[in-house]
This record gives structure tokens, C-alpha cells and sequence, in this order.
């Protein structure tokens, strides 16, 4: 051995001093080419053959190869010319040969054999409801160029769609001819058929389960959601009904329902259970002409479920922020549960139906946290866990970075925020702005992405927000109908404007937008009875540095009679309404800064001209109603359109001036219209909504309202403006004589209150909400509801489970340019106005 390792160099010197040499042919003379001493030469030319339909330029760049270049023979440049030709997928066979060496130039030719092009294709042995839908799934078409991998992955996709239909057997094969009609634009095209054998369908008979003692076949059955026997719904409840038909059988699908048996086993302490073998055979089955054209399997399940084990001691180690028994109560596992190594990992690190350990850390700025379980000791059935932690560094954020913001100034994002360079990075923080950018409305809500990049050299993060703008100018179309009449809506709102750029003339594209102004003028109109007009303008961070929102709107109704608007005729009548609002509103931080504060002054003039009319006492004269509002409002949705979680409460107040108690005067004898010429009133108005997400995308809604009207001197008694009227569809823009509609579905509009309308009244709704769409360009969900309520005179009166019931479903569409469009049936229990009825609203939600 020793004397052929000394023989080795010596060896690889021969090896190496030997010069091989091969001879390339070309034309009538011989070249030399020594592979072991190249040389390099200049190119001389480049012809090519079977390349007439392609660009030579286009080749030659690909290849890499141009007049003029030198290029070392032999060498590896010739060798990566026809590999990146190859790739492109265009040629069949790629040549490059010498053609002839003059000096230190050398010539070569590249031959090209191109693929054939797809001039048409046909699916055999396919039903013809199928041929669309496949044509669909393989994508191809004439003109593109027939390659291996092009045919292999249209089989694949034919395959796939009969093996979701539960043909298991399914076989494809694919037969490539010429076409033999061709013309001078058809030249090298092929015809391509796909022939496909289906096979039969295979269902399975009946699933069958042993070695699982512990845990029922039910339960197991309950796991597997792709994949069910003909007596699935018999073992689950005892009946299967006519109609069921048996599950087919799809291998991937079982392999998943499989690995599914095995997590719930792991979940209820079974660590160590697997499928010991799995096995699927054909069996006979008895039934009709169409069941004995389907193969029927039999599954076999053999579990191996193992001992049943539960947790013992948990102990924490490396842990210096947080003390061991406030992470094992965050931790929510107790000695003596099952052992869930699933529910362990999800509670370290993050559980979004409760807290868990992450969130303490990572909401305190240790990004860069870790904690790994670590099984310590097994004794029997019992487990020892260890839960090491690396608390690392707290992590502070260093950017905070804006994209696709293209109309949105940046501004008006960064002041929704709850981070900001130089503050802890807080997981919570950047949920919190998401919600606030989802809030905001100007963006398409499932294109708001925060991305995370830590930088673990200086313990430092950027948090990048990725948003999408969306639609922020709305038109309103909003009808309904209501007390014999059709009433109409037409208005614009701009949620997104911009009033500073409103004489920058390049700021109008179509209008000046991108600083969170909204701005909103709308007019609505029965063509004959009412018509109104309105405007209003919201700055939402008044002074830009605080979330304090300013709001101005006016407004001016018109209800008449019906007759010519002749102001001096006897017969016309009409009452005008005139009124304008200010508002303020802040942010507060405690208890939360989900909380909102609001203050507000109002003016509204009634100006009534031979107006006889029910609710209002007197037909001719002027009255003032001028009020303070306060309200205290909290609202944790987390999502404007269609939210899943979170609430929405308010409790708002409004009072005008005890003028009676000020003039010191007796109204006793006094005319309604002297009585009625400064309204005095105090409202109290409470609502809430609460939203739960039950499973998947399905939402239980719970609503509740209540208002209550007071007065300040029994000899004046309740205002006979502003009044509650229920039922309906709650229409808000009918606001003659400043009444409130609360809606109450399967009942008439305003049919639930007393002629002259109630100064009391509660409303009650209960709805389970299912999304069918939700994209940017719309959301759509359908919603079933029960919903209750009723209206009263006085509080004295007031009877708050005395109501009227109802129940019905409905649909909501949100579309960015004309908001939510409401179409629901309701059927109301009680009374007269009950019954069948439905509600259309544009515009605006049913509440």
C-alpha cells in the first residue's frame, strides 16, 4: 500500500505532461484542437440554420456570442451558447459547429431545430359538461409552443381535476400529430389529443377503525372532514337520510384526515398514538345500475393509541422580566390536564382566543424573545416540562415606513399609528395599526400588511406598513319607502379630501384629496311632499398634532302639503326646517383610548305656514331649538365594513336652556305657539352593539337602544318636535319635525309609536352574520336576525319587555363608490302592522 502511495505523484505527472488531442472535421480540412492547450480566437462570423422565424439578433444575445468577441477553444463558452438557447424552450436540438478557422479568427454556424406550436388540441374520453371546465384548468392554447413539460402538466391538471371527483384510477396519455392542413402561418404546428381513461368512481363502502379503545369511532369519524363512508351521518346521528350518497375516495385527502386523527389524539394526552397501517380494498356492493358502476373500497384504520399522559410540574427557567407564577398564569396549563403538546406551544407563543406568554414579552418590546418546552422527566403517565427562555434585549423601533400610499399624504397615516421611532416594539401596538388604518377607510382593508424587520445587530426593528388605496369618494343612492311614499337620496361624500388644495389647480384629479378631510353634501327629495338639502365638513385632527375632530353642517328641509307652493293660498301648507351643527370631539386615553368624547351645539328654526299636520299642536308660527349634546362614546371593531370582533356603546345626552325656569313666566295660559316658540327638552338616547365571532367567518351581532325625552315644566309638557317613532325601515333622511326613526323590521315605517310619536322607546336585535364575499372591490355577507321593540308616551308608561317581535333575513352589499345597500324580509308577530314586509335601504345599515 505504502509503495503505491509513493507511485502516485509520479502518476499524476504522466497524467498531466500527456497532451490528448481530437480532430473536428469541417468541410474538406482537418483542425487540430488540443483539449489540453486552448487557444483563443476572435469570431469571425456566425450563419445559422433553421432559425428563419427568430430574430438573429435576439439569438445571438441570449447565446452570448457576437462578432468581434474573443472566445477561448476549447473552452466553456460554446457549452453555456447552447445550454441558455436550450432553456429558453423554443428549440428541439441546439448545434454549434466550426465552420472554418482562418489565422486567429474563427467562424461558426449555429443550427436550430425548432418545437412545434400548439395549433389545436381535443380531450377524448371527456364528458362534455367537463370540456369547459378543463379547457379552463390547462390553460393552454394555440400558438404555444409544444414542449415535455407542457404536456406533462396538462395531463397532471386533467389527472387532478378526475381525482377530485373521486375517479382514483383516472389515467391521461397524449398523442402529438401534425397538422396536416397546413398554410404558410401553420408551418411545424401540431395537433394534440389528450386521451383520457376515467375509469370508475371510487366510493367508500364503510370506514372501520380498531385498537381505538380509549377514543369512540365517532369522534375519530368527527376528524375527518374530507373523507366519509355511505354511513357517515347514521353513525353520527343515528338516521342517514335518502338523498346521502358515499363518500368518494381521494388518497391525499385521507392522508390529511389521517394526520388529523393523530393531532386530536395528541391533543387529549395521547403523545405517543399513530396509525399503525392504513389499508383500502374493494368490496362488493349491492345496489341499483348506477351504484354497480362505481368501485366501492373498504378503509381500515389500525391505531396504536399508547397510555393517556397529563402534565405534572411546569417550571420556568432564564426568566428574569416576568416571575414564574405570572407566566404560569398566562401559561392557563394546570397540573394533573391532559398533555397537549399542541395547546403548550400555542399558549407560549401566541393564542388569539386568550393570552399567552409571547404577548407579555413581545408587547414589552422583547422581540427578540424565545421559549422552547422541554420535556425533563416521564414517570408512568406523568410529564415534567421545562420551559426555557431567552428574554434577549428590549427592541426599539427604529423606522417606521410608509408604501403604497400614492394618494394619502403621509401625514394623515402616521398620525393613526401606535408606533413611532424610538418606542418599544409593542405586537399589540401593531395590531392596534392595523385597526386604525382598516378604520380609516381609505384603503383596501385586506392590502394593509405591517411587515416586521428586525435588525438584531443594534436590537433595533422597522416596521413597514404596506397599504393599497381604495375608493374614498362615494356616491349615495339611498331609497325607500315609507307612510305611502317613495323617497329618494343623491349625494356625494369625500372621505379623503384635502380643503387647503382647493385653489391648487393640480390638485384636482378629479378633486383635491389626501388629507382626511370629509367632506359631504347630500339632497333627497319625494318629487311632491319633501325635499331637503344638506352639507357638512369634518377636520378629524383639528391643528394636526391631536385627535380632536371638528364638524360644521348645515341644512334646509322642505315639507309641504302638496299643493302649488303659493305661500299666500289658503290651501298650500308647509313646514321648513332650518338648522345648522358644530361639534368637537376628542380621544381620550383613559380608561382606553378606544374612548371618544364629544361636544356639540345645534340650532334648528321650524317655520310652520298653515302646516296641519299630526305631532305638532299648532299650524302656524316659529319655533327654536337650541341644545347642547354631550356624548361619550367607545368603539373596539375591529373592522368597519364587517367586523368580527370588538363593540360599540354610546351614551349621549342633549338639553336646551329651562327657559320657562329663566323667564320666571306662567305658561299655563299661554298658546301653543307661545309655548313652543323657544322648545325647551332633555333627550337621553343609549346604544350598543357587540360582536362575537363564533367559528370560521360567522358572527353573532347583538344590538340594544333606548331614548328617552323629557321636559323641564308640566305646564309646557313634552316638545312636539323631536320626537321617537319606530318601525320600519328606519329611513334617517325623513326628518320632518326633527323626529327620530329607530327601524324595526316586519312592521310598517313609523307604525310602532303613538300618532303624535313617543317620548320613550327600546329596541332589541339579535343576528348571526356569514360573509360570501369579501374583496375590495365588495363585501357581501347574508345575515339572519330576531329583533323587538316597542315605543311609549310617557316613562311612566314605559313597559321595556312589552314588545313587538320579529324575525327575517337579509343581505348587505358594500361597494367603495356607493357604500352598504341593504335588502332584508322581516315577518312581525304582533299587532295589526305585523307580517310580511320588506326593507330596502341604500346607503345606509338597517341600524
Amino acid at each position: 500500500m505504502k509503495r503505491i502511495l509513493h507511485l502516485l505523484p509520479l502518476a499524476i505527472v504522466l497524467l498531466l505532461s500527456w497532451h490528448g488531442s481530437a480532430q473536428i472535421v469541417v468541410g474538406n480540412q482537418d483542425y487540430d484542437i488540443d483539449y489540453l492547450t486552448p487557444k483563443d480566437y476572435e469570431i469571425g462570423g456566425i450563419t445559422f440554420s433553421g432559425a428563419e422565424k427568430y430574430d438573429t439578433r435576439m439569438i445571438l444575445l441570449v447565446a452570448g456570442l457576437q462578432v468581434g468577441d474573443e472566445i477561448r477553444v476549447p473552452g466553456d463558452k460554446l457549452a453555456t451558447a447552447v445550454d441558455r438557447l436550450w432553456k429558453q424552450g423554443l428549440f428541439e436540438d441546439v448545434q454549434i459547429y466550426i465552420t472554418r478557422i482562418q489565422g486567429d479568427k474563427i467562424f461558426f454556424e449555429i443550427e436550430l431545430k425548432s418545437r412545434p406550436k400548439l395549433s389545436m388540441f381535443s380531450l377524448d374520453g371527456v364528458r362534455k359538461g367537463d370540456v369547459d371546465k378543463l379547457k379552463e384548468e390547462m390553460n393552454i392554447a394555440s400558438g404555444d409552443v409544444v414542449t415535455e413539460n407542457l404536456l406533462t402538466t396538462s395531463k397532471n391538471k386533467i389527472r387532478a381535476f378526475y381525482l377530485e371527483k373521486g375517479f382514483t384510477n383516472v389515467s391521461v396519455s397524449s398523442e402529438v400529430a401534425p397538422d396536416t392542413i397546413l398554410d404558410e402561418n401553420k408551418e411545424n404546428r401540431v395537433i394534440v389529443t389528450f386521451k383520457v381513461n376515467t375509469g370508475k368512481k371510487v366510493k367508500i363502502d364503510s370506514i372501520i377503525f380498531r385498537g381505538n379503545d380509549s377514543i369512540s369511532t365517532n369522534k375519530l369519524i368527527k376528524q375527518m372532514k374530507n373523507t366519509h363512508d355511505v354511513n357517515y351521518l347514521k353513525k353520527l346521528y343515528f338516521w342517514t337520510p335518502s338523498f346521502w350518497k358515499a363518500s368518494k375516495y381521494q388518497e391525499a385527502k385521507f392522508n390529511e384526515d389521517l394526520e388529523s386523527i393523530i393531532t386530536y389524539y395528541n391533543e387529549n394526552g395521547y403523545r405517543d398514538a399513530r396509525i399503525i397501517s392504513d389499508t383500502v380494498y374493494c368490496v362488493e356492493h349491492v345496489g341499483g345500475k348506477k351504484e354497480e358502476k362505481r368501485d366501492y373500497v373498504r378503509v381500515e384504520i389500525n391505531i396504536h393509541e399508547g397510555k393517556k399522559f397529563y402534565f405534572r410540574n411546569i417550571t420556568f427557567s432564564g426568566n428574569t422580566i416576568y416571575p414564574s407564577d405570572l407566566l404560569a398564569k398566562h401559561l392557563r396549563i394546570n397540573k394533573g390536564d391532559p398533555y397537549n403538546r399542541t395547546l403548550l406551544e400555542t399558549n407560549i407563543t401566541y393564542n388569539p382566543a386568550g393570552t399567552d406568554i409571547s404577548s407579555m414579552y413581545v408587547d414589552n418590546g422583547y422581540l427578540f424573545f424565545n421559549a422552547t418546552p422541554v420535556e425533563t422527566g416521564v414517570s408512568n403517565d406523568s410529564i415534567d416540562i421545562e420551559i426555557r427562555i431567552v428574554e434577549g434585549k428590549q427592541a426599539r423601533i427604529r423606522n417606521v415606513i410608509l408604501e403604497g400610499n400614492t394618494v394619502t399624504n403621509d401625514r394623515v397615516i402616521m398620525r393613526e399609528l401606535h408606533t413611532r421611532p424610538g418606542d418599544l416594539f409593542s405586537r399589540d401596538a401593531i395590531l392596534r395599526s392595523h385597526r386604525e388604518l382598516a378604520t380609516l377607510g381609505y384603503f383596501k382593508e385586506e392590502s394593509i400588511k405591517p411587515d416586521v424587520k428586525p435588525n438584531p445587530q443594534d436590537g433595533t426593528v422597522d416596521v413597514i406598513y404596506k397599504v393599497e388605496e381604495g375608493n374614498t369618494s362615494q356616491i349615495q343612492l339611498q331609497g325607500g319607502y315609507g307612510s305611502g311614499m317613495l323617497i329618494g337620496q343623491i349625494g356625494l361624500t369625500l372621505s379623503n379630501f384635502s380643503a387647503r388644495n382647493i385653489f391648487n389647480k393640480k390638485a384636482w384629479q378629479p378633486l383635491p384629496t389626501g388629507d382626511g378631510q370629509k367632506l359631504s353634501i347630500n339632497a333627497v327629495t319625494n318629487g311632491t311632499y319633501y325635499g331637503a338639502i344638506s352639507a357638512s365638513f369634518t377636520e378629524p385632527w383639528l391643528g394636526g398634532k391631536r385627535p380632536q375632530t371638528l364638524s360644521v353642517s348645515v341644512y334646509h328641509n322642505l315639507y309641504s302639503n302638496g299643493f302649488a307652493r303659493d305661500r299666500t293660498s289658503p290651501l298650500y301648507g308647509s313646514l321648513r326646517i332650518t338648522g345648522a351643527a358644530v361639534s368637537f370631539s376628542k380621544r381620550l386615553k383613559w380608561p382606553d383610548d378606544y374612548f371618544i368624547v364629544s361636544h356639540s351645539i345645534s340650532y334648528r328654526r321650524y317655520n310652520l305656514n298653515n302646516y296641519n299636520n299630526t305631532g305638532i299642536i299648532f299650524t302656524q308660527g316659529i319655533a327654536n331649538d337650541l341644545s347642547y349634546g354631550l356624548t361619550i362614546s367607545r368603539n373596539s371593531l375591529d373592522s368597519p365594513i364587517y367586523a368580527r370582533s370588538g363593540s360599540e356603546v354610546s351614551i349621549a345626552g342633549s338639553a336646551t336652556p329651562p327657559y320657562s325656569a329663566i323667564s320666571g313666566r306662567s305658561y299655563a295660559g299661554l298658546s301653543d305657539q307661545e309655548k313652543y316658540r323657544w322648545i325647551e327638552y332633555y333627550k337621553v338616547n343609549l346604544r350598543g352593539s357587540w360582536m362575537l365571532n363564533v367559528f370560521g367567518d360567522v358572527v353573532l351581532n347583538a344590538r340594544a337602544r333606548f331614548g328617552w325625552m323629557g321636559h323641564y315644566n308640566d305646564d309646557i309638557g313634552t316638545s312636539p318636535f323631536g320626537r321617537y317613532y319606530v318601525g320600519g325601515d328606519g329611513l334617517q333622511s325623513w326628518m320632518i319635525d326633527g323626529r327620530e326613526v329607530i327601524p324595526l323590521r316586519g312592521y310598517t315605517n313609523n307604525s310602532l309609536s303613538p300618532q303624535d310619536g313617543a317620548c320613550i322607546f327600546d329596541r332589541f336585535t339579535l343576528e348571526v352574520r356569514q360573509p360570501i364575499i369579501e374583496s375590495g372591490s365588495a363585501t357581501i355577507w347574508v345575515a339572519g336576525f330576531l329583533e323587538g321593540g316597542n315605543s311609549w308616551t310617557s316613562i311612566r308608561d314605559f313597559q321595556p319587555f312589552n314588545m313587538y317581535n320579529s324575525a327575517g333575513v337579509g343581505v348587505r352589499v358594500f361597494m367603495p363608490m356607493f357604500g352598504l345597500i341593504g335588502v332584508d324580509w322581516g315577518y312581525g308577530f304582533d299587532g295589526a302592522d305585523g307580517g310580511s314586509h320588506f326593507h330596502f335601504t341604500i346607503g345606509q345599515s338597517i341600524d
